[in-house]
């Protein structure tokens, strides 16, 4: 458990599951910017797309990657098409639609103990979880009913998962993309750390590792 400002006990380590409150002290950024002191519960629009920010919801907007602490803007929200990566042999967006106009993807969410740090508690024990990815856009993440976060991809076994994690956006033509929205705790896939805000193209058949001991294998069909 975590401790709120406010004095509640949270399960989350972001926010206060309980009231919504930031639990402060868990990135460099923070320790070395002071960020301005809002009401809670308050929304500002992003001034790169307009999308509503919620003032205890993090640093970034969770849809284009804009920065409220530096005014550093994040790019267009979503694009169409995928930032070419720096690896030049990575695929690219036009590669890796799957063939047959097949669209449908679906996220196998199981727990592996051998990713577990020293610090991390013991697994519970839980089968396979099968999601249809049937949104254009799915949060991983956990719930949270204080802040109305609620994750086509919830992932609430894992208290080392943030609320808004990441998010999978899958476009018309089958092609899948994830983006890691500012998580406490990073994300990786097929064991590499990726960056927060950078749109990550997913094949089927990759793996998304994040949290305590959780892996989420995705399957286009």
């Amino acid at each position: 458990m975590y401790s709120c400002p406010k004095g509640h006990s949270s399960s989350d380590a972001d926010f206060c599951s309980e009231c919504g409150a930031k639990i402060m002290g868990l990135g460099v950024a923070e320790s070395v910017i002071s960020t301005p002191i809002v009401a809670q519960g308050s929304t500002t629009p992003c001034p790169d797309c307009n999308t509503p920010h919620e003032a205890d919801s993090g640093n970034f907007c969770e849809i284009c990657g804009y920065s409220f602490l530096t005014g550093i803007g994040g790019g267009n929200p979503f694009p169409v098409e995928v930032r070419q990566s720096v690896n030049p042999s990575a695929p690219t967006r036009e590669t890796m639609a799957p063939r047959n106009n097949v669209c449908e993807w679906q996220a196998l969410i199981s727990i592996d103990p051998s990713l577990a740090s020293p610090d991390s508690p013991v697994a519970p024990t839980q089968g396979l979880i099968t999601i249809v990815l049937a949104s254009s856009t799915n949060l991983i993440g956990r719930m949270s009913q204080a802040r109305g976060i609620h994750p086509e991809i919830p992932l609430d076994f894992d208290d080392a998962v943030s609320s808004r994690h990441g998010i999978l956006t899958k476009y018309p033509d089958g092609t899948l993309v994830l983006r890691d929205i500012g998580s406490a705790n990073g994300t990786m896939v097929n064991g590499k750390e990726i960056a927060i805000m950078v749109d990550i193209p997913i094949r089927s058949g990759d793996e998304i590792t994040l949290g305590h001991w959780t892996r989420i294998k995705l399957l286009a069909n």
